[in-house]
């Protein structure tokens, strides 16, 4: 307990140099601000969350041709998933309830399938923002609109996944009607008017060798709409350099280009498509232990629990199940404890990590741990 306040009050302390609104939202650092949660790791000891991703169900309203959910070709990597799976409310306010409990101090919703698809979507906003967690989400914008809009204005921050600049992209891209791609182009733009100053309104957007020439040219569309930041992507396929190498060189220079010509102390472009991305060990996991499953989870709309984005709807990847009980239960039962104490990254992550550079930084804070000479 003492440690929990001496972390509060230095936390408070230092917010004087609280990151501003323009600083690296992506920072795989970002563990450094909460040291309470590393001594954590240090004792070995499974504590409350950071952090908490949610798919609140995984139906989707659109059809994109890259999901690694819904592509026949592509969701293997999700291969157990159920589309017609759903976090009924009930089982959502409980969830809230133990997060308020447990002091985990984010959400955020997404897929899965679309969360603002779920029906009860409004009221999981209003608790999630009522019980004080910081609420964010990643959503196709179709539904950001009327009281979802308002609500979640009030949000840390809404990220929206565009791959597209014109209806024609739009449509090959999302296969659905191209009579719904300005109404997303509006709801963004009436979004960017209302929302909080504080709320980070951001695009994530797939590069693939259909779309690859007009990401300059979408880069102008959503600066005009009022988007504050975009973090370009590659498109993850098993044959995932195969595809990339005939494009890949001009990609890379383009964006570095568009950074330079475009981005602003207001607008800021980020990229995960480098060319450390294609490196053949980038599969290969140098540790054998993964931290950040400790403080930042997944629960399914199947209501288990998954150590990753990655690794969700993967069996071999659920901490435990809340199904039958709630979250605060199953997140520190026997069966979640002997999860973490026996997951090994080495023979289960074997392919892309989201959090690779996240562990590797976790493991060289700790492997320096317990020296005075600083």
């Amino acid at each position: 307990m003492l440690l929990l306040i001496l972390t509060s009050l230095w936390r408070r302390r230092i917010g004087m140099v609280t990151p501003n609104k323009t600083s690296n939202k992506y920072s795989d650092k970002k563990i450094s601000w909460f040291p309470e949660k590393l001594q954590s790791f240090v004792r070995g000891k499974i504590t409350a969350p950071i952090y908490v991703r949610v798919k609140p169900l995984n139906r989707c309203n659109h059809k994109c041709f890259w999901c690694v959910y819904h592509e026949p070709d592509l969701s293997q990597m999700h291969g157990d998933m159920s589309v017609k799976d759903i976090i009924p409310i009930e089982k959502m306010r409980e969830l809230l309830n133990d997060f308020e409990e447990m002091g985990v101090e984010a959400v955020t919703y997404s897929g899965g399938g679309e969360p603002m698809m779920h029906p009860n979507i409004e009221e999981i906003l209003e608790l999630t923002l009522e019980k004080g967690i910081s609420l964010s989400t990643i959503t196709n914008g179709q539904f950001v609109k009327g009281r979802v809009a308002e609500l979640l204005a009030k949000a840390k921050w809404v990220r929206i996944s565009i791959d597209y600049c014109t209806e024609e992209g739009f449509v090959e891209s999302r296969r659905i009607k191209g009579k719904w791609f300005y109404p997303i182009l509006e709801n963004i733009k009436n979004f960017a008017i209302i929302k909080d100053y504080d709320c980070d309104l951001s695009v994530n957007f797939i590069i693939t060798k259909e779309n690859h020439k007009d990401i300059r040219k979408a880069a102008e569309l959503l600066i005009s709409l009022g988007i504050e930041n975009i973090r370009f992507s590659p498109m993850w396929i098993d044959n995932f350099n195969e595809y990339h190498e005939p494009v890949k060189d001009w990609i890379i220079a383009e964006l570095a280009s568009i950074k330079k010509d475009l981005e602003t102390e207001q607008f800021k472009i980020y990229s995960s498509y480098k060319y450390e991305v294609f490196r053949d060990d980038i599969k290969h996991r140098p540790y054998t232990k993964c931290f950040v499953m400790q403080y930042n989870p997944v629960v399914g709309a199947d209501m288990n629990i998954y150590a990753c984005h990655n690794q969700a709807y993967s069996s071999d990847s659920i901490i435990a199940s809340m199904k039958n009980q709630s979250f605060k239960e199953a997140w520190f039962s026997q069966e979640a404890t002997d999860f973490h104490g026996g997951f090994n990254c080495q023979e289960i992550c074997v392919g892309q990590c989201a959090s690779d550079n996240k562990n590797i930084y976790i493991h060289e804070l700790l492997d320096c741990h317990g020296d005075s000479f600083v």
